[in-house]
């Protein structure tokens, strides 16, 4: 049954979430933000580091945590990170920064690893990045990548992929050994697993297989669906 995704997450006001995976992070970020804001106030950032977001992705935008201002944020996505120098990213503020200005916000939305980009990666050792006041941590899956022949093509930290994961082929024992090696780390809040880019029937179908072999395997909560379509499903 098709659901909204704050209920599915079961978000509630203060709620920290992190964001870890590949296939939709950013996306899943500004998305969630965009439902949430019509609720409150919405601070998104990084742990580790993320593009700059567009003037159209945020309401308010500080380059770093000096610049900082406690404003009224009702109703608005705010962008913080400290900018680096030559190219367009924002880095963490720091742990004890974030922690500072916490209360000044209803939400708080944390990308916490990254993947340049690739649709399947493979955790290095300080990976994710996830906060200790972290309440809920999502971790992403591209749906797309199922079947697909093992390659660097398209998985990020090849290496160590190739290394740990042991299969020729993208199946549901790929997806259970991610979730084992590193998806999570020792992260004890609420864990949600979503297997995004099911945009036609045929990768909907594809997306509940993977789920129902998971569920044997990890007792997590599981959803799949769309960010490009806004659906969203958890059976």
């Amino acid at each position: 049954m098709e659901k909204n995704l704050d209920e599915i997450l079961k978000i509630k006001k203060n709620d920290v979430i992190s964001i870890t995976g590949s296939g939709g992070k950013t996306s899943l970020m500004f998305y969630l933000a965009n439902i949430l804001k019509k609720k409150g106030s919405v601070l998104i950032t990084t742990s580790t580091k993320i593009k700059v977001p567009e003037k159209d992705q945020v309401d308010e935008l500080f380059l770093s945590f000096d610049s900082y201002e406690k404003k009224d944020f009702k109703n608005k996505i705010v962008g913080i990170g400290e900018k680096l120098d030559g190219v367009n990213k924002l880095k963490s503020i720091g742990e004890n920064n974030l922690k500072t200005i916490k209360k000044d916000f209803d939400y708080i939305i944390i990308e916490a690893d990254g993947c340049r980009n690739l649709p399947l990666k493979f955790w290095k050792e300080y990976e994710p990045v996830v906060y200790d006041f972290t309440d809920k941590l999502i971790g992403i899956f591209s749906i797309k990548v199922y079947g697909k022949e093992i390659s660097s093509d398209f998985i990020y930290n090849f290496d160590e992929f190739k290394a740990n994961i042991k299969n020729d082929f993208v199946d549901e024992e790929v997806f259970e050994k991610l979730i084992k090696s590193g998806m999570f780390k020792n992260f004890r809040g609420e864990k949600f697993v979503f297997f995004n880019q099911a945009d036609s029937l045929f990768e909907k179908n594809q997306a509940k297989g993977v789920i129902r072999y998971l569920r044997e395997k990890i007792n997590l909560n599981y959803f799949y669906g769309s960010i490009l379509k806004e659906k969203y499903y958890e059976n």
